[in-house]
């Protein structure tokens, strides 16, 4: 080869190390643009899924319009009926279209009167909207949340607008938030339309505070953006003034593009830069020697082999990060499980230690091992409670006729122990036969009885009586003893999850029983009501439908699995109307 055409292919060369150079900085910038617009993306898929799960669980409350319009859609509808159907809510208000009050239930105060000025719940259904969730208002000490309905009628389109307490949400909403997949620090909220917090995933930030977001993300329910080291993005709610916020650490959320990671690609391409000034300056030695020419093809070589072995790398890590994930959607369904054993080996070895090392141990040591073994028995049974809470929804049974006095006297077998010791008197009366999930039904009466006789007073054998009067389709079924009773200003706080009116160290449980009864009443569509008085017992009054089999087929609950799945998701949340 000439001088002048060692010359041209050595610009030639140039120009192409300089091409590939700028195409591999261009690729290299847009696939970090992509990784970080593909993390953004699966936020907001994320929170997607989120808004979408939280709005198909007031979908269950569209399907009783049919029902709601029979029954609010007569010429006059009297506030004894409102009051019939108000249950736990703070009130239910009739409406027609132009927003005067036809009927009201009790707490309809003129706070809640005041509210229907600007009540965003109202205005979503006259959009067109199956409901409307509204902000939550002032109402009482904790606020109220509008939740309305429209209900074709003869008369013409009427509103049913029940106001419920936003801690109703709270919790159960902030247990399904905290189901969303994040990188550590990150925290979930549900607000509404003023930014007061319905739900959260954050403990510094309870229900009824305000969330700080960034200024420019308050006028845009469905923008994302970044502020003091916090990455935001927020989905709203199609039928609600509500929003899902996601928000995370920029570090852990962008891990993988920002920091020292970020720079690492960069690092290689100056590296291979370097590599290919230095392949010029060994091509322009071609011209003098052939052997300077196979010694840096060599190292070329070398070089390429090393960058193949990096980017098998980068494919390796890839595939456990895509692995890694898959994991993370498996945990929520067996940590529960996985919850257990080591509970129960906890468990094992105290006792093993109590009757092994009893002559070594002193008496503070083996009140610590009877104490530990206690609180994992406890933790034990706070897991089976909240497994069985969590099953009432997601693992239905076909209604079947279920004969109450069978079910008693079987509770009453099994329970046979509870009596003899407490020297308990229970007298069963007549009990009807009704359709419903046979399980459930025994575990509504067992509770129900096992409460009657754990908390009876101190010297006073408990005396308990079951009963059942029938009226039209509805039986109601009462449970009466003579313990410690309760102050009525706690009738419906005690059938909330976790809620105890006593020390853990004065009577044993959970907190979750009542909440179990109240769970399986709503499923069977009926309703659960407490009186008592400090010292003269308790009254638990159970009323539901006799027969519900043109329910059971118009709830489909022998549709396919897939439906019925979908179904059980909208009905762990029911706002009653």
């Amino acid at each position: 080869m000439t001088r002048r055409g060692a010359l041209l292919a050595a610009s030639a060369a140039v120009f192409v190390v300089v091409a590939l150079l700028a195409v591999f900085a261009l690729e290299l910038s847009d696939t970090q643009a992509k990784s970080k617009q593909d993390v953004t993306s699966r936020v907001h898929e994320r929170g997607v899924l989120a808004a979408a799960l939280i709005d198909s669980l007031f979908q269950a409350a569209s399907q009783q319009v049919p029902r709601d319009a029979r029954k609010y859609g007569g010429r006059t509808v009297s506030n004894a009926r409102m009051d019939a159907n108000r249950r736990q809510n703070n009130y239910v208000v009739l409406l027609d279209s132009s927003g005067r009050v036809l009927a009201q239930s009790r707490g309809f105060t003129a706070q809640a009167r005041a509210n229907l000025a600007d009540a965003a719940a109202l205005k979503l259904v006259r959009s067109g909207r199956p409901f409307g969730l509204g902000n939550v208002r002032p109402y009482g000490k904790a606020g109220v949340i509008n939740f309305a309905v429209a209900l074709p009628t003869r008369h013409g389109q009427r509103i049913l607008l029940t106001g419920f307490d936003p801690s109703v949400l709270s919790s159960f909403i902030g247990g399904e938030l905290s189901k969303v997949p994040g990188v550590e620090g990150a925290r979930n909220y549900l607000i509404d339309g003023h930014g007061t917090v319905i739900a959260s995933t954050n403990p510094a930030i309870a229900s009824g505070a305000v969330l700080d977001i960034p200024a420019e993300l308050r006028l845009r329910p469905n923008a994302s953006g970044s502020e003091k080291g916090q990455y935001y993005d927020q989905i709203g709610l199609s039928n609600a003034t509500w929003r899902v916020v996601l928000a995370a650490p920029e570090g852990p959320l962008f891990a993988g593009v920002s920091g020292v990671r970020r720079w690492v690609p960069w690092a290689i391409f100056v590296a291979f830069a370097l590599v290919a000034l230095a392949a010029l300056m060994l091509g322009r030695r071609v011209l003098q020697a052939a052997d300077e020419v196979r010694d840096a093809n060599a190292q070329l070589e070398l070089v390429n082999g090393e960058l193949a072995d990096m980017n098998a790398t980068l494919r390796q890590r890839a595939a456990e990060l895509v692995r890694s994930n898959e994991e993370l959607d498996q945990f929520a369904s067996i940590v529960s499980h996985d919850l257990q054993e080591p509970l129960r080996k906890v468990r094992t070895f105290t006792q093993q230690l109590t009757v092994i090392e009893s002559e070594r141990l002193s008496e503070k040591g083996r009140d610590y091992l009877e104490r530990a073994n206690a609180a994992a028995e406890r933790m034990q049974n706070l897991i089976e409670d909240l497994l069985r809470y969590s099953r009432l929804a997601t693992h239905p049974r076909p209604f079947t006729t279920v004969d109450l006095s069978v079910v008693t006297r079987e509770v009453l077998e099994d329970l046979e122990t509870e009596v003899e010791s407490s020297g308990a008197t229970v007298r069963v009366g007549d009990l009807p036969a009704i359709s419903g999930d046979a399980l459930q039904l025994r575990q509504l009466i067992q509770n129900l009885l096992s409460n009657a006789l754990k908390f009876r007073r101190e010297g006073v054998p408990p005396e308990v009586a079951i009963d059942a009067k029938v009226a039209g389709a509805t039986a109601a079924i009462t449970v009466r003893d003579n313990g410690i009773g309760f102050d009525p200003q706690y009738s419906r706080r005690i059938f909330r999850v976790f809620e105890r009116l006593h020390g853990r160290g004065t009577y044993p449980g959970t907190g979750i029983g009542l909440a179990l009864c109240s769970k399986i009443v709503e499923r069977h569509g009926g309703a659960i009501l407490a009186e008592g008085e400090p010292g003269a017992g308790s009254t638990f009054t159970v009323t539901l439908p006799i027969d519900q089999r043109e329910e059971l087929i118009a709830s489909g609950l022998h549709d396919d699995d897939g439906a019925r799945s979908a179904r059980e998701e909208k009905e762990r949340v029911h706002v009653h109307v």
